[in-house]
């Protein structure tokens, strides 16, 4: 955990980041009402190629990624430069490379990093990170529960790699404030806990 910041910037942007199935929305969400900050989702359902990867990654990767890197720029340029409360976001700019990383073939990543560093810097960085980190067997049985038809062919393998990719990403990224919430179970208990928990960090800040 990094933590480079004087009293007087209190966090106004703060992202929380996992893999699929880590249940970032639903804690930010819950986060967003508890400190009365805006919550800010990400659009990934209205993207018409996501189910496309995953019947052809191959075919669509390289589409998916770039369009994704384009709508996340927007969707948090515009709100970030129009707006002074709290914002938290229930993902970061910075996965978009991390994807890209597995999902992309050699030639195609190195066109596609150029792209995103020429974009990051457009944007403020966040000034806090939460990451949530769980094993495999917990993200797929959050997988098939929420029930997203595209989303159950996702192998453990494939989950694997974004962990290990988040793992290596989060480690180099340029973010002061990174809080690591490590889940072992989803009770009942998880939500308010890992709030409290937040909280408590983020009034140290």
């Amino acid at each position: 955990m990094k933590k480079i910041i004087t009293p007087t910037q209190k966090p106004k942007y703060i992202c929380i980041e996992g893999n699929i199935g880590s249940g970032k929305s639903t804690l930010a969400k819950a986060l967003a009402k508890k400190i009365k900050a805006i919550y800010l989702p990400e659009a990934f359902e209205e993207n018409a190629l996501l189910p496309l990867f995953y019947k052809d990654s191959k075919q669509f990767a390289f589409p998916l990624e770039y369009s994704f890197l384009i709508n996340r720029f927007q969707q948090l340029n515009n709100i970030l430069n129009n707006n002074k409360k709290i914002i938290i976001a229930d993902y970061s700019f910075y996965k978009c490379l991390w994807f890209a990383k597995i999902n992309l073939s050699k030639n195609d990543f190195i066109f596609f990093e150029k792209h995103f560093y020429a974009v990051l810097n457009q944007l403020p960085k966040p000034d806090v990170i939460i990451h949530l980190n769980t094993n495999i067997k917990n993200l797929k049985q959050n997988i098939k529960k929420r029930g997203r038809h595209y989303e159950q062919s996702i192998t453990g393998d494939y989950l694997q790699q974004i962990t290990k990719q988040y793992s290596k990403g989060i480690k180099k990224i340029k973010v002061d404030n990174i809080l690591q919430l490590n889940i072992k179970t989803y009770d009942v208990n998880l939500e308010t806990d890992a709030i409290k928990y937040i909280i408590s960090f983020l009034n140290k800040l």
